[in-house]
């Protein structure tokens, strides 16, 4: 498709796609059938009953509606109802892995007294979590099947949450214009993808990942130039199993994750006889929403190929709430690349290739409409567009040069092509050195054959850093014990980082702390840890941090 410069808001963008015959199916609904199919005519219909259920709520205009959003049609047309009545659709963040109830209860509270939200929708099974936390607590279903209805043709904006893998997630402030810029970018860039696009995905709607490239891409997409065909739609708990079925019974043409499913998943079709049938629909699986590695991209192309998986759909990209969800992408097609940089170098900011050094893989060009740049040879990636966040909500003040948003992701640019060092908030000072973590997590898993998704690298709290590793289910002791392990782990940081750990920790199998949408969460880790707060299952504690 061609990029249109007209400004549009998304709810233009839904409403001319309610014309076409799109469907939407949705799969492990908690009530009725399991798998249930709807027109996305009929969901955009239903979305009037929910606009005229706020506005009898007495909402007005720009007023925050707080809701939980699944995986299921009410969920869906009460958010587009919310929009179409000019409100403030907020995404309330699901609880991450080792959260509580009583934790997300507090965290949900939190966010409904700082923005003043009134009502508060959500599905049936989640009211005795949000009870008596807003004057108006409403099931989406009653939304959805209000007795009224209103065609609203507003425009609501949407607050989004940052995934709060190194903190406290803030709250991204979003028009509906932006949004629909970033869409019809993404759709651009997917290109002959896009055209008749299917999609399946696990990503949760609280995601920006799930919300606003897999759902409203796809959903905005079933009007012209592209004629989108389907979005299915299931739980983030069934990824494992039922992610790759779908996208083969669905021939899917289109699909996104995370880095770390696919190394999930190659482990687990190893051993569960494949998807159930053919992968040779997919033209672009977009991994992203954390640093994508070419081993993940290598090992999951290898173990896809026996089903018709062209490695070439593979699409690394970099994205953020702050930025709708995309800023750059890897198009359908072109195959991925990566350098090998010298991670000393990295760790001064100097972008120094080198044959042995850390491998970090190219997330493409910028998308329409969104410029980056990066202050030297490598620093923290500064971003504009007309996708951008017009701000946090509360009292949290992002950091602008300029007109330039200024974000905590460290990268560089070469041949206008953008690579992800890490985190600023992430990066490790021990002995007068800068570590990143993924660098180290990427030794680790290497060594010990165990997956980038259960290691971590983490501050010690006393100059120094520890890796921890998480336990496999069932899964062989690597090395013949643990405590092996960790030495072998140790030996390898410092022959190719210079600088080893003080300690190497084993930790329960489900004890890695991650958000809702997977990620790791390294801040929440490094807490826990230096409050031995940890499943410890073996420590192994070493001599000074250098060799």
């Amino acid at each position: 498709m061609t990029r249109q410069t007209t400004r549009h808001t998304l709810t233009e963008l839904l409403s001319a796609a309610a014309s076409s015959t799109g469907t939407t199916r949705f799969l492990g609904l908690s009530s009725g059938p399991r798998v249930q199919q709807i027109p996305f005519a009929e969901l955009w219909q239903r979305s009037e009953a929910a606009a005229a259920c706020f506005r009898d709520l007495g909402a007005g205009p720009g007023e925050p509606i707080g809701l939980l959003l699944a995986a299921s049609p009410d969920c869906l047309s009460t958010l587009f109802g919310a929009w179409r009545a000019g409100l403030t659709a907020v995404s309330l963040p699901q609880p991450g892995r080792g959260v509580t109830a009583t934790e997300h209860r507090s965290a949900l509270a939190d966010i409904c007294r700082r923005m003043e939200i009134e009502i508060l929708a959500v599905p049936g099974e989640s009211l005795g979590l949000v009870d008596a936390l807003a004057p108006h607590v409403v099931d989406v279903a009653s939304c959805a099947q209000h007795g009224r209805r209103w065609a609203a043709t507003g425009a609501g904006d949407l607050v989004q949450f940052s995934s709060g893998s190194t903190g406290t997630v803030k709250g991204v402030h979003l028009t509906s214009e932006a949004i629909a810029a970033n869409v019809l970018a993404l759709l651009e860039r997917l290109g002959g993808a896009a055209d008749g696009l299917v999609c399946c995905s696990w990503c949760p709607l609280s995601h920006d990942m799930g919300l606003v490239a897999a759902a409203s891409a796809t959903l905005a997409g079933m009007g012209q130039p592209c004629a989108a065909r389907e979005l299915t739609l299931m739980p983030p708990n069934w990824f494992l199993r039922s992610w790759l079925r779908a996208c083969s019974e669905r021939s899917a043409t289109v699909t996104w994750t995370p880095n770390f499913a696919l190394d999930l998943v190659a482990r687990y079709m190893g051993v569960s006889g494949g998807p159930g049938g053919g992968l040779g629909a997919l033209q672009a699986v977009v991994v992203g929403a954390e640093p994508v590695r070419g081993q993940s991209l290598r090992r999951f192309a290898a173990a896809m190929a026996p089903y018709g998986f062209d490695e070439t759909a593979l699409c690394p990209g970099y994205g953020m709430a702050e930025a709708s969800v995309a800023v750059s992408l890897v198009a359908p097609q072109q195959p991925w690349t990566s350098v090998r940089v010298e991670p000393a170098a990295l760790g001064e900011l100097r972008w120094q290739p080198a044959g042995t050094g850390v491998e970090l893989v190219s997330c493409g060009l910028p998308v329409a409409g969104v410029q980056a740049r990066v202050p030297g040879e490598a620093g923290r990636i500064e971003l504009r567009g007309d996708c951008l966040m017009t701000g946090y909500t509360g009292d949290v003040e992002p950091l602008w040069a300029d007109d330039w948003l200024v974000t905590d992701d460290l990268g560089a640019i070469q041949g206008g092509e953008l690579y992800i060092v890490g985190r600023a908030d992430d990066v490790i000072l021990t002995v007068g050195r800068k570590l990143y973590p993924t660098d180290l997590e990427a030794t680790v898993s290497g060594l010990l054959a165990i997956g980038q998704d259960r290691c971590a690298a983490v501050a010690d709290g006393e100059g120094g850093y520890v890796f921890v590793a998480e336990m496999h289910r069932n899964g062989p002791t690597p090395h013949g014990s643990w405590a092996e392990a960790c030495r072998l782990a140790r030996r390898g940081l410092v022959a190719r980082h210079g600088v080893g750990p003080s300690a190497g920790v084993v930790i329960a199998a489900g004890a890695m702390p991650r958000t809702s949408s997977g990620k790791l969460q390294r801040r929440r880790l490094h807490d826990l840890y230096v409050r031995d707060r940890l499943p410890v299952e073996t420590t192994v504690r070493f001599g000074p941090a250098q060799a």
